[in-house]
């Protein structure tokens, strides 16, 4: 997928489960799980976070989810050079968030275990947006930016073809790569996001 960036970014918004870490977690397990406790098939969890944020199902789902997603963080890994990454972001003063559908107690506990929370402006989650779309949308009204000035670092390409309908700045990051990649992957979203910076 070609990605779309702006060079007028001005924040940087990464997703977590697959740019930061990778999570082992067993998804058609956890749909099956969700599925039971909510009452009727659930194909995707993104798509029932959306259409039905908030409700009491939403919050038994999200709860279940959670302690699922507690569990992978106890054992993931930060990506390879990812704190080089952020530093030289928060030295170049551009602000840098979270935007996740997994919710916020893994991610901080997370954060806080491999000292990282220091380099985040904010953490968004699946229960203060619905959605990646939604996100960014609340990141945009936050700082008075436009879409097109936040770059989302994400590795669905659902939630790049959804956001790049807002004139989002987006990069596709590969799940899977080795440390060469890795390293090369973060170099190329550094220069994207340090365009007209100070």
């Amino acid at each position: 997928m070609a990605n779309s960036v702006n060079l007028q970014v001005k924040a940087v918004a990464l997703d977590f489960d697959g740019v930061i870490a990778n999570l082992d977690v067993n998804w058609n397990a956890a749909l099956r799980q969700a599925s039971k406790i909510a009452g009727f098939e659930i194909k995707s969890l993104l798509t029932f976070y959306e259409n039905n944020h908030a409700t009491p199902s939403f919050q038994k789902v999200s709860a279940e989810m959670e302690a699922i997603e507690l569990c992978a963080v106890a054992t993931a890994q930060p990506k390879p050079y990812i704190e080089d990454f952020l530093k030289s972001l928060q030295q170049k003063q551009v602000p840098t968030y979270i935007v996740s559908m997994q919710s916020l107690k893994p991610i901080k506990t997370f954060l806080e275990k491999h000292n990282l929370a220091k380099y985040f402006t904010a953490i968004i989650t699946r229960l203060d947006c619905p959605s990646k779309t939604a996100q960014i949308q609340f990141i945009s009204k936050q700082t008075n930016l436009s879409p097109s000035q936040i770059l989302l670092v994400d590795d669905a390409k659902r939630n790049i073809s959804s956001c790049q309908s807002l004139g989002t700045s987006c990069f596709f990051f590969k799940r899977t790569q080795n440390q060469k990649e890795t390293k090369e992957t973060w170099n190329k979203i550094l220069k994207l996001a340090s365009t007209n910076q100070i």
